[in-house]
């Protein structure tokens, strides 16, 4: 999904780019006619890309070309919440290509005057991205928070180690007093969860899961059938980047209420995630 903004005498124009894929694989992209009409006048150039897939990546390129081809002396920012490949940040097995670096040098050989991302996953991608800002999950789980049924209070649980100082800082930041930890044992040749364990001092009161990424939600599944043995009290989750590749419906089963900033499911309806992103 892609949306491009023009900046023209200060005022901002808004347009969203025809994509699509010829038959033998291929990427094209069109600016639309209302931003081409502009182009000359243009300020600034703001590309929002919200890449799920490697065609995405490919047209946000194409996209970033078109734009420079207009007007070759405005500056191009690029908006990119979700950041492909940052999961691949270190080389678990020999033969593996670190595709963390791949992406990252990418995105860096387009020059964008700025970069900005929401919850990259880990300290490697902002080593790996140029002229970078980095936008952190405080704004979104502060709505989450304001739900109902955290009235009373709330329990943060972060999911594994790789989680534990984000929810420590959101925590901290957000003033929120219960947080507690869990650990995973994963197989690194398979990626499959062979042990969840949670603490004995679960506090009387409900259990906010943590975490910037849902994709096939089996951690999060691990964690509340682990959670189930330590507290009654109701399980709702939080993932800045809800991808859902597996659906919603085991999840569902499992958590009294999901929250997200990115749902990729564009789901509705009762069982759909509750969006805490004030932009979407």
């Amino acid at each position: 999904m892609f949306t491009i903004t023009a900046v023209v005498e200060g005022q901002r124009i808004t347009g969203t780019p025809a994509a699509f894929v010829f038959p033998g694989g291929e990427s094209q992209v069109t600016v639309p006619a209302n931003l081409q009409a502009q182009a000359d006048a243009a300020s600034a150039f703001r590309i929002h890309a919200l890449l799920k897939s490697a065609d995405d990546v490919m047209q946000l390129l194409m996209l970033t070309d078109a734009l420079r081809r207009l007007n070759p002396g405005v500056p191009v920012h690029l908006d990119m919440p979700y950041v492909p490949y940052a999961r691949q940040d270190r080389v678990c097995n020999p033969g593996e290509a670190l595709g963390a670096a791949v992406f990252c040098k990418l995105i860096n050989d387009q020059q964008y005057a700025t970069v900005t991302v929401v919850e990259p996953h880990s300290d490697v991608t902002p080593a790996l991205l140029q002229r970078l800002r980095v936008v952190d999950a405080a704004a979104f789980l502060k709505n989450a928070l304001a739900a109902p049924a955290f009235a009373q209070g709330v329990t943060l649980m972060a999911p594994d180690a790789g989680a534990r100082k984000r929810v420590q800082a959101l925590a901290k930041t957000l003033g929120v007093a219960d947080v507690r930890y869990a650990e995973k044992v994963r197989d690194t040749q398979t990626g499959r969860i062979t042990e969840t364990r949670v603490p004995d001092d679960i506090p009387d009161q409900p259990v906010l899961v943590v975490d910037d990424i849902c994709d096939g939600g089996r951690t999060f599944l691990e964690l509340a059938a682990a959670l189930g043995d330590k507290t009654r009290q109701p399980l709702y989750l939080y993932v800045t980047h809800g991808i859902f590749s597996k659906g919603l419906a085991e999840l569902n089963a499992r958590y009294a209420g999901i929250f997200t900033a990115y749902d990729w499911t564009d789901a509705t309806g009762a069982n759909a995630p509750v969006l805490v992103n004030i932009e979407n």
